[in-house]
Protein backbone atom coordinates (compact mmCIF):
# COMPACT_ATOMS: atom_id res chain seq x y z
CA UNK A 1 0.00 0.00 0.00
CA UNK A 2 1.33 3.35 -0.95
CA UNK A 3 1.61 6.32 1.44
CA UNK A 4 1.36 9.18 -0.33
CA UNK A 5 1.13 13.31 0.69
CA UNK A 6 -2.08 15.04 -0.26
CA UNK A 7 -2.17 18.91 -0.08
CA UNK A 8 -4.89 20.65 0.26
CA UNK A 9 -5.14 23.90 -0.86
CA UNK A 10 -7.93 26.46 -0.03
CA UNK A 11 -8.26 29.62 -1.35
CA UNK A 12 -7.46 31.12 -5.04
CA UNK A 13 -4.98 29.21 -6.80
CA UNK A 14 -5.52 30.41 -10.37
CA UNK A 15 -1.72 31.66 -10.18
CA UNK A 16 -0.40 27.93 -9.49
CA UNK A 17 -2.72 26.50 -11.64
CA UNK A 18 -1.23 28.68 -15.09
CA UNK A 19 2.12 28.27 -13.56
CA UNK A 20 1.78 24.47 -13.37
CA UNK A 21 1.11 24.67 -16.96
CA UNK A 22 3.53 26.37 -18.15
CA UNK A 23 5.73 23.67 -16.20
CA UNK A 24 4.36 21.52 -17.84
CA UNK A 25 4.00 22.58 -21.49
CA UNK A 26 8.21 23.03 -21.03
CA UNK A 27 9.04 19.33 -19.53
CA UNK A 28 6.45 18.15 -22.63
CA UNK A 29 8.13 19.61 -25.19
CA UNK A 30 11.88 18.94 -23.97
CA UNK A 31 10.75 15.48 -23.98
CA UNK A 32 9.62 16.12 -27.43
CA UNK A 33 12.94 17.03 -28.18
CA UNK A 34 14.61 14.17 -26.77
CA UNK A 35 11.90 11.64 -28.52
CA UNK A 36 12.74 13.38 -32.16
CA UNK A 37 16.33 11.98 -31.54
CA UNK A 38 16.41 8.29 -32.47
CA UNK A 39 18.32 5.74 -30.16
CA UNK A 40 20.36 4.91 -33.80
CA UNK A 41 20.83 9.01 -34.44
CA UNK A 42 22.37 8.80 -30.61
CA UNK A 43 23.88 5.67 -31.25
CA UNK A 44 25.64 6.97 -34.50
CA UNK A 45 26.82 9.91 -32.87
CA UNK A 46 28.47 7.63 -30.08
CA UNK A 47 30.00 5.50 -32.60
CA UNK A 48 31.37 8.52 -34.75
CA UNK A 49 33.34 9.48 -31.63
CA UNK A 50 34.66 5.91 -30.59
CA UNK A 51 35.73 5.73 -34.66
CA UNK A 52 37.51 9.08 -34.89
CA UNK A 53 39.71 7.65 -32.33
CA UNK A 54 40.31 4.57 -33.55
CA UNK A 55 41.49 6.17 -36.99
CA UNK A 56 43.64 8.44 -34.84
CA UNK A 57 45.29 5.51 -33.53
CA UNK A 58 45.46 3.47 -36.87
CA UNK A 59 47.20 6.38 -38.40
CA UNK A 60 49.70 7.11 -35.51
CA UNK A 61 50.14 3.38 -35.70
CA UNK A 62 50.63 3.29 -39.74
CA UNK A 63 53.12 6.30 -39.14
CA UNK A 64 55.37 4.89 -36.84
CA UNK A 65 55.57 1.61 -38.72
CA UNK A 66 56.82 4.36 -41.80
CA UNK A 67 58.76 5.67 -39.85
CA UNK A 68 60.19 2.11 -39.23
CA UNK A 69 60.60 1.32 -42.19
CA UNK A 70 62.42 4.28 -43.43
CA UNK A 71 65.13 3.71 -40.73
CA UNK A 72 65.84 0.24 -41.90
CA UNK A 73 66.29 1.21 -45.41
CA UNK A 74 68.67 4.02 -44.38
CA UNK A 75 70.43 0.96 -42.18
CA UNK A 76 70.99 -1.43 -44.98
CA UNK A 77 71.99 1.68 -47.36
CA UNK A 78 74.33 2.82 -45.01
CA UNK A 79 75.87 -0.08 -44.77
CA UNK A 80 76.09 -0.53 -48.66
CA UNK A 81 73.60 -3.93 -48.20
CA UNK A 82 70.82 -2.55 -50.60
CA UNK A 83 70.15 -4.72 -53.65
CA UNK A 84 66.93 -5.07 -55.98
CA UNK A 85 65.93 -7.97 -53.60
CA UNK A 86 66.87 -6.60 -50.55
CA UNK A 87 63.01 -4.78 -50.00
CA UNK A 88 61.54 -7.66 -50.63
CA UNK A 89 63.64 -10.14 -48.24
CA UNK A 90 63.12 -7.69 -45.12
CA UNK A 91 59.49 -8.34 -46.22
CA UNK A 92 60.25 -12.06 -46.40
CA UNK A 93 61.94 -11.91 -43.16
CA UNK A 94 59.15 -10.03 -41.57
CA UNK A 95 56.51 -12.36 -42.62
CA UNK A 96 58.34 -15.48 -40.98
CA UNK A 97 59.00 -13.66 -38.10
CA UNK A 98 55.32 -12.65 -37.92
CA UNK A 99 54.73 -16.94 -37.95
CA UNK A 100 57.22 -17.21 -35.00
CA UNK A 101 54.93 -14.59 -32.82
CA UNK A 102 57.75 -11.30 -33.44
CA UNK A 103 56.20 -7.99 -34.41
CA UNK A 104 57.28 -6.29 -37.41
CA UNK A 105 58.70 -3.54 -35.00
CA UNK A 106 60.92 -6.18 -33.26
CA UNK A 107 62.25 -7.54 -36.71
CA UNK A 108 63.11 -4.75 -37.90
CA UNK A 109 64.92 -3.83 -34.88
CA UNK A 110 67.07 -6.79 -34.77
CA UNK A 111 67.55 -6.82 -38.79
CA UNK A 112 68.75 -3.32 -38.16
CA UNK A 113 71.64 -4.30 -36.08
CA UNK A 114 72.55 -7.35 -38.06
CA UNK A 115 73.27 -5.82 -41.20
CA UNK A 116 75.17 -3.34 -39.63
CA UNK A 117 77.14 -6.13 -38.65
CA UNK A 118 77.44 -7.87 -41.53
CA UNK A 119 76.76 -5.67 -44.73
CA UNK A 120 74.54 -8.30 -46.37
CA UNK A 121 70.64 -8.54 -46.04
CA UNK A 122 70.60 -12.49 -47.00
CA UNK A 123 73.12 -13.15 -44.50
CA UNK A 124 71.57 -10.60 -41.91
CA UNK A 125 68.24 -12.27 -42.06
CA UNK A 126 70.08 -15.63 -41.42
CA UNK A 127 71.54 -14.42 -38.32
CA UNK A 128 67.90 -13.21 -37.23
CA UNK A 129 66.56 -16.87 -36.91
CA UNK A 130 69.14 -18.19 -34.39
CA UNK A 131 68.80 -14.44 -32.79
CA UNK A 132 64.95 -15.34 -32.48
CA UNK A 133 65.56 -18.49 -31.00
CA UNK A 134 67.91 -16.65 -28.40
CA UNK A 135 65.89 -13.96 -27.36
CA UNK A 136 63.06 -17.03 -26.47
CA UNK A 137 65.70 -19.39 -24.93
CA UNK A 138 67.43 -16.40 -22.81
CA UNK A 139 63.82 -14.21 -22.31
CA UNK A 140 65.71 -11.17 -23.72
CA UNK A 141 63.67 -8.97 -26.89
CA UNK A 142 64.78 -9.97 -30.24
CA UNK A 143 66.65 -6.32 -30.09
CA UNK A 144 68.80 -7.40 -27.32
CA UNK A 145 69.80 -11.16 -28.95
CA UNK A 146 70.25 -9.48 -32.73
CA UNK A 147 73.02 -7.09 -30.97
CA UNK A 148 74.63 -9.90 -28.95
CA UNK A 149 74.37 -11.83 -31.94
CA UNK A 150 75.84 -9.24 -33.95
CA UNK A 151 78.90 -8.74 -31.64
CA UNK A 152 79.68 -12.57 -32.13
CA UNK A 153 80.12 -12.33 -35.60
CA UNK A 154 82.27 -9.60 -35.22
CA UNK A 155 84.49 -11.50 -32.66
CA UNK A 156 82.95 -10.54 -29.30
CA UNK A 157 81.24 -13.48 -27.78
CA UNK A 158 80.97 -12.43 -24.15
CA UNK A 159 77.47 -10.79 -24.56
CA UNK A 160 76.32 -13.99 -26.44
CA UNK A 161 77.58 -16.44 -23.60
CA UNK A 162 76.19 -14.83 -21.10
CA UNK A 163 72.52 -14.77 -22.74
CA UNK A 164 73.00 -18.99 -23.10
CA UNK A 165 74.62 -20.07 -19.83
CA UNK A 166 77.11 -23.02 -20.71
CA UNK A 167 78.00 -21.48 -24.36
CA UNK A 168 82.14 -22.68 -25.07
CA UNK A 169 84.33 -20.25 -27.00
CA UNK A 170 84.89 -21.11 -29.91
CA UNK A 171 87.74 -20.59 -32.38
CA UNK A 172 85.56 -18.89 -35.27
CA UNK A 173 82.93 -16.69 -35.84
CA UNK A 174 81.10 -19.54 -37.68
CA UNK A 175 81.93 -21.79 -35.12
CA UNK A 176 80.19 -19.70 -32.62
CA UNK A 177 77.72 -19.49 -34.20
CA UNK A 178 76.68 -22.79 -34.85
CA UNK A 179 77.00 -23.46 -30.57
CA UNK A 180 74.21 -20.71 -30.10
CA UNK A 181 72.28 -22.33 -32.51
CA UNK A 182 72.76 -25.73 -31.16
CA UNK A 183 71.69 -24.41 -27.58
CA UNK A 184 68.93 -22.86 -28.96
CA UNK A 185 67.51 -24.53 -31.00
CA UNK A 186 63.59 -24.27 -32.00
CA UNK A 187 62.93 -22.18 -28.92
CA UNK A 188 61.51 -19.83 -31.01
CA UNK A 189 59.14 -22.38 -32.95
CA UNK A 190 57.98 -23.88 -29.81
CA UNK A 191 56.58 -20.57 -28.01
CA UNK A 192 54.94 -19.78 -31.28
CA UNK A 193 52.99 -22.50 -30.66
CA UNK A 194 52.17 -21.91 -27.81
CA UNK A 195 49.13 -20.04 -26.22
CA UNK A 196 51.27 -17.06 -25.07
CA UNK A 197 52.29 -17.37 -28.35
CA UNK A 198 49.21 -17.69 -30.07
CA UNK A 199 47.63 -14.66 -28.13
CA UNK A 200 50.80 -12.86 -29.14
CA UNK A 201 50.15 -13.30 -33.30
CA UNK A 202 46.93 -13.21 -32.80
CA UNK A 203 47.27 -9.03 -31.48
CA UNK A 204 49.82 -8.77 -33.98
CA UNK A 205 47.62 -9.46 -36.89
CA UNK A 206 45.07 -7.28 -35.34
CA UNK A 207 47.75 -4.38 -35.11
CA UNK A 208 48.34 -5.14 -38.55
CA UNK A 209 44.97 -4.64 -39.83
CA UNK A 210 44.89 -1.21 -37.94
CA UNK A 211 48.31 0.10 -39.30
CA UNK A 212 46.80 -0.75 -42.66
CA UNK A 213 43.76 1.06 -42.58
CA UNK A 214 45.60 3.57 -40.89
CA UNK A 215 48.51 4.41 -43.87
CA UNK A 216 44.33 5.83 -46.48
CA UNK A 217 44.81 8.55 -44.06
CA UNK A 218 48.26 9.39 -43.62
CA UNK A 219 48.24 11.18 -46.98
CA UNK A 220 45.77 13.04 -45.03
CA UNK A 221 47.90 13.89 -42.04
CA UNK A 222 51.20 14.78 -44.37
CA UNK A 223 48.53 17.32 -45.37
CA UNK A 224 47.47 18.67 -42.42
CA UNK A 225 50.46 18.84 -40.37
CA UNK A 226 52.81 20.83 -42.52
CA UNK A 227 49.63 23.41 -42.42
CA UNK A 228 49.34 23.11 -38.70
CA UNK A 229 52.89 23.37 -37.21
CA UNK A 230 53.50 26.87 -38.08
CA UNK A 231 49.94 27.79 -36.92
CA UNK A 232 51.12 26.09 -33.13
CA UNK A 233 54.04 27.40 -33.55
CA UNK A 234 52.62 31.21 -34.04
CA UNK A 235 49.98 30.72 -31.40
CA UNK A 236 52.76 29.42 -28.70
CA UNK A 237 54.89 32.68 -29.29
CA UNK A 238 51.47 34.61 -28.61
CA UNK A 239 50.91 33.10 -25.54
CA UNK A 240 54.79 33.50 -25.02
CA UNK A 241 54.22 37.06 -25.02
CA UNK A 242 51.22 37.29 -23.68
CA UNK A 243 51.95 35.44 -20.19
CA UNK A 244 54.22 38.30 -18.78
CA UNK A 245 51.16 40.36 -18.80
CA UNK A 246 49.14 37.95 -17.55
CA UNK A 247 51.27 36.50 -14.43
CA UNK A 248 51.30 39.60 -12.60
CA UNK A 249 47.73 40.12 -12.75
CA UNK A 250 46.57 36.54 -11.98
CA UNK A 251 48.96 36.89 -8.60
CA UNK A 252 47.15 40.11 -7.70
CA UNK A 253 44.45 38.20 -8.11
CA UNK A 254 45.14 35.20 -6.22
CA UNK A 255 46.47 37.59 -3.42
CA UNK A 256 43.24 39.35 -3.58
CA UNK A 257 40.88 36.50 -3.08
CA UNK A 258 42.84 35.38 -0.45
CA UNK A 259 42.94 38.35 1.57
CA UNK A 260 39.06 38.33 1.21
CA UNK A 261 38.98 35.02 1.90
CA UNK A 262 40.91 35.21 5.24
CA UNK A 263 39.13 38.41 6.16
CA UNK A 264 35.73 36.37 6.09
CA UNK A 265 36.83 33.81 7.93
CA UNK A 266 38.20 36.43 10.84
CA UNK A 267 34.64 38.25 10.62
CA UNK A 268 32.77 35.08 10.94
CA UNK A 269 34.72 33.78 13.99
CA UNK A 270 34.21 36.95 15.58
CA UNK A 271 29.91 36.97 14.50
CA UNK A 272 30.35 33.27 16.04
CA UNK A 273 31.85 34.05 19.33
CA UNK A 274 29.59 37.24 19.72
CA UNK A 275 26.48 35.51 19.63
CA UNK A 276 28.16 32.56 22.01
CA UNK A 277 28.82 35.64 24.11
CA UNK A 278 25.47 37.01 23.91
CA UNK A 279 23.24 33.88 24.52
CA UNK A 280 25.90 33.12 27.70
CA UNK A 281 25.49 36.63 29.34
CA UNK A 282 21.87 36.78 28.63
CA UNK A 283 21.64 33.07 30.59
CA UNK A 284 23.54 34.23 33.13
CA UNK A 285 21.60 37.76 33.39
CA UNK A 286 18.08 35.47 34.06
CA UNK A 287 19.62 33.22 36.55
CA UNK A 288 21.08 36.75 38.59
CA UNK A 289 17.73 37.95 38.17
CA UNK A 290 16.21 34.80 39.70
CA UNK A 291 18.38 34.95 42.56
CA UNK A 292 17.54 38.47 43.59
CA UNK A 293 13.47 38.16 43.25
CA UNK A 294 12.36 39.23 46.51
CA UNK A 295 8.93 37.50 46.06
CA UNK A 296 10.14 34.06 44.81
CA UNK A 297 8.68 31.64 47.13
CA UNK A 298 6.49 34.34 48.96
CA UNK A 299 2.91 33.19 49.73
CA UNK A 300 0.44 35.64 51.07
CA UNK A 301 -1.52 34.97 53.97
CA UNK A 302 -5.43 34.67 53.41
CA UNK A 303 -6.78 38.09 55.13
CA UNK A 304 -10.35 37.46 56.43
CA UNK A 305 -11.30 41.34 57.56
CA UNK A 306 -11.34 42.00 53.54
CA UNK A 307 -13.89 42.46 51.19
CA UNK A 308 -14.58 40.54 48.63
CA UNK A 309 -14.86 43.55 46.29
CA UNK A 310 -11.87 44.70 44.21
CA UNK A 311 -13.30 48.29 42.66
CA UNK A 312 -10.54 49.80 44.60
CA UNK A 313 -7.52 48.52 42.97
CA UNK A 314 -6.52 50.63 39.81
CA UNK A 315 -6.19 48.66 36.45
CA UNK A 316 -2.95 46.86 35.84
CA UNK A 317 -1.47 47.10 39.26
CA UNK A 318 0.88 44.20 40.39
CA UNK A 319 -2.01 42.63 42.58
CA UNK A 320 -5.66 42.15 42.88
CA UNK A 321 -7.90 41.22 45.93
CA UNK A 322 -10.48 38.85 44.93
CA UNK A 323 -13.07 38.03 47.92
CA UNK A 324 -13.99 34.25 48.44
CA UNK A 325 -17.86 33.80 49.93
CA UNK A 326 -18.73 30.54 51.98
CA UNK A 327 -22.50 30.55 52.54
CA UNK A 328 -22.85 34.09 51.63
CA UNK A 329 -20.42 35.32 54.55
CA UNK A 330 -17.38 37.13 54.71
CA UNK A 331 -15.50 35.02 56.96
CA UNK A 332 -13.99 33.34 54.10
CA UNK A 333 -11.29 35.97 53.31
CA UNK A 334 -9.61 37.26 50.34
CA UNK A 335 -6.84 35.89 48.07
CA UNK A 336 -3.82 38.73 46.97
CA UNK A 337 -2.72 37.22 43.50
CA UNK A 338 0.63 39.15 42.32
CA UNK A 339 1.10 38.68 37.85
CA UNK A 340 2.57 40.00 35.46
CA UNK A 341 5.87 41.62 36.01
CA UNK A 342 7.27 41.41 39.98
CA UNK A 343 8.20 44.74 41.08
CA UNK A 344 8.32 44.31 45.01
CA UNK A 345 7.48 48.42 45.77
CA UNK A 346 4.64 48.86 43.74
CA UNK A 347 3.30 45.25 44.87
CA UNK A 348 3.14 46.62 48.34
CA UNK A 349 2.05 49.86 47.93
CA UNK A 350 -0.83 47.94 46.33
CA UNK A 351 -1.47 46.08 49.33
CA UNK A 352 -1.54 48.96 51.22
CA UNK A 353 -4.35 50.94 49.68
CA UNK A 354 -6.24 47.95 49.87
CA UNK A 355 -5.76 48.19 53.14
CA UNK A 356 -6.80 51.53 53.72
CA UNK A 357 -10.25 51.07 51.48
CA UNK A 358 -11.02 48.65 53.83
CA UNK A 359 -9.87 51.01 56.91
CA UNK A 360 -12.33 54.11 55.44
CA UNK A 361 -15.16 51.52 54.97
CA UNK A 362 -14.88 49.96 58.09
CA UNK A 363 -13.26 52.61 60.48
CA UNK A 364 -11.23 50.02 61.42
CA UNK A 365 -7.85 50.33 60.56
CA UNK A 366 -5.24 47.12 60.02
CA UNK A 367 -1.88 46.49 61.00
CA UNK A 368 0.72 45.07 58.89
Amino acid sequence: MSVGLVVDIKGDTSNLDSALDKSSGKVGGFGGMLGGISPLALGAAAGVGVAAAAIVGMTQAAAADRDEQQKLEQAITAAGAATATSTQQVEEAIAAGQDRAFSDSETRAGLEHLVTATGDVTQATELLKLSQDVARKAGVSLEDASKAVAKAHAGQTGALQKLLPGMKKQTTATATMGEAARLAAGQADRYASSSEGMASRGADAFGEIGETIGSAFLPVMDEVLPALIPVVKELGKLVSSVLPLIIPLVKVLASALGLVAKVLGIVVGWLVKLVTWLGNAIGKLGKFLDKINPLKGIKLPSLPFLSSSSAGAPAGAGATARGARAGGSSSGGTTVNVYGAIDPEATARQIRRILDGHATRTGRGVAV
